[in-house]
């Protein structure tokens, strides 16, 4: 009897994960904790650091300034990669967020939309700015980016490459 209620359980199981919201596992990618992307607008390359505790993605900024366009508020940022390679970027605020960290208080920061290349997988996430220089790697790629579209191998480094035809041309 109990071999029964398990089968019947396992099978019950299989049907509605196969049902769940989301992409199949068939159709996600594997990667490390350490990959290889581009970030838009520039194409620009990093070195990210693959982070499923943050739920936004956040890179490093220098020079930060807000300023307004349009009766929207803006802001200008300076960006520098692992190989010293800066731009200078001004995008729309898409919201602000209070980010707690362990060892330091409430941090409001601002968030804009950059686009990311991972694999061959590009969206237009959200990003919070924030200094990072003390961190070992300049940007996080945090769950709402990952979400329904990788599995993190935690044991590995750059399982794939940048390349994603729906990226803007530089």
């Amino acid at each position: 009897m109990t071999h029964r209620i398990w089968f019947a359980f396992s099978v019950m199981s299989l049907f509605f994960l196969g049902h769940l919201p989301g992409a199949r596992a068939a159709d996600r990618v594997t990667i490390g904790y350490i990959e290889n992307i581009l970030l838009y607008p520039g194409a620009m390359p990093f070195q990210v650091k693959i982070d499923t505790g943050a739920k936004t993605s956040s890179i490093d900024v220098r020079e930060i300034s807000e300023f307004e366009r349009d009766n929207s508020q803006w802001v200008r940022f300076t960006i520098a990669n692992n190989e010293g390679r800066t731009a200078t970027l001004e995008r729309p605020v898409f919201r602000t967020v209070k980010v707690r960290r362990a060892d330091t208080a409430k941090q409001t920061r601002l968030v804009v939309k950059l686009g990311i290349c991972l694999g061959g997988y590009f969206k237009n996430a959200q990003v919070n700015l924030n200094k990072r220089a003390a961190m070992s790697y300049r940007m996080l790629i945090g769950r709402s980016f990952l979400a329904d579209k990788f599995f993190i191998d935690s044991s590995a480094k750059k399982l794939t490459s940048p390349d994603c035809p729906e990226a803007p041309r530089k």
